[in-house]
């Protein structure tokens, strides 16, 4: 365990993301989640000491600005598959900070 897949991390917070904001009947633009991928990349493509943000952090700023979603979300709320990639970036991300 030493590393995520990027792109499957980004899939799964992104469609976790979207399947929500549809449930809390937010009304979305794919262009909006091009702006999240890239955001996405940026921070979790760098070293994990130097990763500034929780996947969920970074989420929530995101909903704050496009949408003015006030509700805090949580990794629970974005699906069986964001969940589970989101709780091994902890333990990697753990893992090598202690390293």
């Amino acid at each position: 365990m030493s590393s995520i897949d990027l792109d499957s991390f980004i899939k799964n917070l992104s469609d976790g993301l979207r399947l929500y904001l549809k449930n809390e009947k937010v009304k979305i633009k794919e262009s909006d989640f091009q702006i999240l991928k890239e955001e996405l990349i940026s921070e979790f493509s760098l070293p994990y000491i130097d990763q500034k943000q929780t996947p969920t952090q970074l989420l929530n700023n995101f909903v704050k600005n496009e949408y003015k979603f006030g509700k805090l979300i949580t990794p629970q709320d974005l699906g069986p598959n964001a969940h589970e990639q989101i709780m091994l970036w902890g333990l990697i991300k753990a893992k090598k900070l202690n390293d």
